[in-house]
């Protein structure tokens, strides 16, 4: 969440079904026969090779400039642009207006009741120097239009609405004055419902509408997400790339994500990872194939350049069964978790110690081999899946994941 802001300041087949009618100026791609991919954020210094790479090989992205969308949208027509916003923020930290890297922040400041108060005093997020807004109040015109208009401005096809949690959830010792854990989360929830519900109205037939739920793996945490056409999970899987959750954070994460993924709406998965980590990928992309439904889009992300893993091209093809109620659906005696596709399986392991899986017959075990930030002429020849003939059973490490075809 504070990671996306400070990233702003740095520098088509099948239409998603959604309540109430919503048209995009592109539809969303349907993710059901195979892996895709959505970039956090791509750097405007593109070569025209990694350009042409990316239209061919990866959805969308949010924060570049227009120059930039048209040029990978000169190879894919359908390429997906989001706008990146502060949902219930606003301070001095730039982002992207048209051309510019600007604030309104000279304007947003002169109305006083638009801000959230504590003690009488605005609150600040420290970290990332921007102010908390009542999301009940005028803001949230405010909010729809100025989208509307700076997506206009950019041609984009929906909003990235960042940070759109409970404050306390975003770390409440980093406002200052400080929130206060368990005090008012059940009313932040409820404003933060009646934002989502009053801007999916507004920007309906226009704009997609994708905050950032975070990791959403506090449990205490009720906030309606379906009000949205989607989210964005940051600390899909993992909380980072030297953390994993506990078991039971990762099947509420699971479960949570699959509720959504059984309603149609999209999800973009995203991972922080080192790239030679190739254990925490198979993990990530496990996790992700798991709940993978219609609209689910997969980022295991090393930074800000164009990237890609060879993983991603593994074609498993769509899944067997739709995406269970539960996590705890594909839950095999002994702790796997294993769904079977029409070309293979998946299985992962979110504990902490490895698990063997025993296999009902021959079967393919798909490794990768190279992947990361895409060079410049973007030749990725070295990059390749390995292919090794297993039988009996195999290995699933702790926090790994494993792809076997048939």
């Amino acid at each position: 969440m504070g990671r996306g802001w400070r990233c702003a300041a740095l520098a088509a087949a099948g239409a998603l079904t959604v309540p109430s009618g919503a048209v995009a100026l592109r539809s969303i791609p349907d993710t059901t026969g195979g892996i895709h991919v959505w970039q956090d954020q791509l750097p405007d210094s593109m070569t025209t090779a990694q350009i042409r790479f990316v239209a061919s090989h990866v959805d969308g992205t949010q924060k570049v400039s227009l120059q930039t969308a048209r040029s990978v949208r000169a190879y894919n027509p359908g390429f997906l642009v989001l706008h990146y916003r502060l949902a219930i923020g606003d301070g001095p930290v730039p982002f992207r207006i048209g051309s510019r890297w600007a604030s309104d922040y000279a304007y947003v400041t002169r109305h006083e009741p638009w801000f959230w108060h504590q003690t009488g005093r605005r609150v600040l997020d420290t970290p990332s120097d921007w102010y908390l807004m009542n999301p009940d109040s005028g803001w949230r015109s405010y909010w729809a239009s100025s989208v509307l208009y700076e997506a206009r401005l950019l041609g984009d096809d929906g909003v990235f609405a960042d940070s759109l949690s409970v404050p306390q959830y975003l770390g409440a010792d980093n406002f200052s004055p400080p929130v206060q854990y368990f005090v008012g989360e059940r009313a932040w929830m409820a404003r933060i419902d009646r934002f989502m519900r009053y801007e999916h109205r507004r920007l309906r037939g226009h704009l997609w509408l994708i905050p950032n739920a975070g990791s959403w793996i506090t449990t205490r945490d009720r906030t309606d997400y379906s009000l949205a056409d989607g989210v964005m999970i940051e600390g899909f899987a993992e909380a980072d790339a030297a953390t994993f959750y506990a078991v039971g954070d990762w099947q509420l994460e699971m479960n949570r994500i699959l509720g959504l993924v059984r309603r149609g709406r999209v999800i973009l998965a995203q991972s922080y990872l080192s790239a030679s980590d190739v254990t925490a990928r198979g993990f990530v992309l496990g996790s992700y194939l798991l709940v993978k439904g219609s609209h689910t889009f997969l980022n295991m992300d090393v930074g800000l350049e164009a990237q890609w893993f060879p993983e991603y091209g593994i074609d498993l093809g769509p899944a067997v069964s739709p995406p269970p109620r539960t996590i705890d659906a594909l839950r095999q005696p002994g702790g796997l978790y294993v769904r079977r596709f029409t070309r293979g399986i998946v299985a992962v392991n979110p504990g902490t110690a490895a698990l063997s899986l025993k296999l009902s017959g021959p079967a393919v075990l798909v490794r990768p081999v190279g992947g990361g930030a895409l060079p410049a002429d973007a030749n990725v020849s070295g990059w390749r899946l390995r292919q090794t003939p297993v039988s009996g059973s195999v290995n699933v490490p702790a926090h790994g994941g494993i792809v076997l075809l048939s």
